[in-house]
């Protein structure tokens, strides 16, 4: 058990009253109001609050003071260095097993449509699915992700027309040119009766058409595994709609028959799900299936093949009630996974002139707005060479100007990982439930609440710990670890390369602890943030909600700039400040790698 969990579990034991935390950290470490309590006991709550402080404490508190009608507690010296212990490894924050839970969580995230660019209105999906996915593996809990491709549909359907059709349209190389070639082949065949019964007999017999169904759908994953490779995203099932037609039609059948739908006269089969919530049509008049029908099927796949013990959806918050039909109509079929049959909407991103949308070719492709905030953070660094760095304290003023112009900094690369950790970091800060406005300006920003900050709080424990390694031993501090990993699973094979850092400090290399530590505020300060990861991993698994891992990350940041300011580590006035301070220092680093890797952003050490 984590220092922070214990500390409280053992405080509440022995006070027999829940423990909140203080409005303002800096008055004390943990406190119980007393208000409830007098109101039962009809005593004076600053009375009890007095009576609470004079209570036996346990080993993790090592004073306790009545304010009022609160009494306030303190962490004790042990609470710290446990802190200090637990920190230290890579498994920092992993949840204990628990055995009557072994069957996977399945995340579905992402889903674009082949035939289709990946635009801008696509990287929340992915992201907030991939760090979702990231933080339940990181508490040790077994995941699978799955990117779920509607590979049928009216704009397949139409693909399929254009190719067997038109013969002077340009070749399709990349997104740009697919985004225009639809684009030029909805207004041709929404203008053409002839094209548009065409399109309607392809899509009554896609089966007939897998060539061209084939190459599109590698046409559109050639370009989606650009985008996924260059984010450092992967999935471990890639189901296709088109694998569960078979199974969509037999769900129909059930609904029928279990009277949970019913045939219009024209032949469109609607569900009946009222008066819980609103019908939907399952079969259209001409026997064709709609998403709904395959989610339907694609559910039950996602039972027999993973037996979850939950399913998440990630989805715009535009589909809700079409997630909620599905569950309803998932338990009226009696399903025994209906209840852990999940889904999270979320606000769409927004141009200034509007929705995304690729029909009519307003949108913003996902692969031109990771080549901007690249570019954008490339123009970032080239100006901070001569301009003031991104902490102003004293001793560190020269250190971003130094960093740039290293002989050893591929510019390139930092820019890449500041780039795309600003687009990420920029999108998962937000709630689900709000909209985003996108301006790439905006988000790729080296101060304030950005990824940039959080990462040059990284580069800045690095550089200490250097330091002092090169100082002391010649020897570097945590050495870079490449891991290659192969995912061979679901309709399409993926093969990823992919460098991970071991952020894990070697102790070996840093003085002892002392015996008796001497911890001003700023220290405790930030060594209570330290504690306070594993929590705010487990709010992100349990909730789906990425923005709390960002301000956990971002106030971990601030504390350690607190504490450089208030503590200087290598040039403290005696041997064992500098041990401690040091200690510290390493155990931020660690976080702070821990917090960047799950949210899907490089922890940089230089910059």
């Amino acid at each position: 058990m984590y220092a922070l969990t214990k500390a409280k579990n053992e405080l509440e034991n022995a006070l027999g009253m829940p423990v909140s935390n203080p409005k303002d950290p800096a008055q004390a470490d943990a406190c119980v109001p007393c208000f409830a309590q007098a109101k039962k006991t009809g005593k004076n709550p600053a009375v009890l609050a007095q009576d609470l402080a004079r209570k036996t404490l346990p080993p993790l508190f090592d004073r306790a003071q009545a304010a009022g009608p609160y009494a306030n507690y303190f962490f004790s010296e042990k609470f710290f260095r446990q802190v200090l212990d637990e920190t230290r490894g890579t498994d920092y924050g992993h949840g204990e097993p628990n055995p009557s839970k072994t069957a996977p969580i399945v995340l579905e995230y992402s889903q674009p449509n082949p035939g289709k660019p990946m635009h801008l209105g696509h990287i929340r999906s992915t992201i907030i699915g991939d760090v979702c996915a990231n933080a339940l593996q990181h508490l040790g809990r077994s995941v699978a992700r799955l990117n779920y491709l509607n590979d049928r549909g009216a704009h397949i359907a139409e693909l399929i027309t254009a190719l067997e059709t038109f013969k002077d349209l340009p070749k399709v190389t990349d997104e740009k040119s697919l985004l225009a070639y639809y684009v030029k082949i909805k207004a041709d065949i929404e203008n053409d009766p002839a094209l548009k019964e065409k399109t309607r007999q392809v899509l009554e017999h896609l089966k007939d058409h897998q060539k061209q169904l084939e190459t599109i759908r590698k046409m559109s994953w050639d370009a989606f595994a650009r985008n996924y490779d260059a984010l450092g995203v992967h999935f471990d099932d890639i189901p296709l709609e088109t694998m569960l037609e078979d199974d969509t039609r037999a769900r129909v059948e059930e609904c029928l028959q279990k009277a949970l739908a019913k045939k219009e006269p024209d032949g469109t089969i609607i569900t009946q799900l009222e008066p819980e919530t609103s019908n939907t049509v399952l079969l259209r008049s001409n026997g064709t299936p709609l998403y709904f029908t395959s989610d339907l099927a694609l559910a039950d796949w996602k039972w027999k093949k993973y037996g979850f013990q939950q399913s998440m959806i990630f989805t715009a918050a535009e589909q809700n009630l079409h997630f909620r039909q599905l569950q309803i109509l998932l338990k009226k079929m009696g399903r025994e996974y209906a209840g852990q049959y999940g889904h999270k909407g979320f606000g769409l991103i927004r141009l200034s002139e509007g929705k995304l949308s690729t029909r009519i070719g307003r949108v913003v492709l996902l692969e031109d707005v990771i080549a901007d905030v690249v570019q954008e953070a490339k123009n970032q660094i080239e100006a901070r060479k001569i301009e003031t760095p991104l902490w102003s304290e004293k001793n560190i003023e020269s250190q971003f100007r130094r960093a740039a112009k290293d002989e050893d900094l591929d510019v390139e690369v930092v820019a890449r990982a500041v780039g795309i950790g600003a687009l990420k970091y920029g999108v998962l800060k937000v709630k689900l439930e709000k909209d985003i406005t996108f301006d790439p300006a905006a988000e790729v920003q080296f101060e304030g609440d950005t990824s940039a900050y959080i990462q040059y709080a990284h580069v800045r424990a690095c550089a200490i710990l250097d330091k002092y390694a090169r100082q002391n031993a010649g020897q570097k501090v945590g050495e870079p670890k490449v891991e290659t990993t192969k995912k061979e699973k679901g309709a399409v094979k993926l093969e990823k390369n992919k460098k991970e850092e071991n952020n894990a400090v070697s102790t070996a290399t840093l003085p002892p602890l002392p015996e008796k530590l001497a911890l001003n505020d700023a220290d405790r300060q930030l060594l209570k943030k330290l504690a306070e990861f594993p929590d705010a991993l487990g709010y992100v698994a349990s909730t789906y909600q990425p923005h709390a891992l960002c301000e956990y990350a971002l106030s971990v940041a601030k504390a350690f700039t607190s504490f450089y300011a208030a503590s200087p580590v290598l040039t403290a006035s005696n041997a064992d400040l500098v041990a401690q301070r040091l200690h510290i220092t390493a155990s931020t680093k660690n976080v702070l790698a821990l917090a960047l890797g799950v949210l899907g952003i490089q922890a940089l050490e230089k910059m």
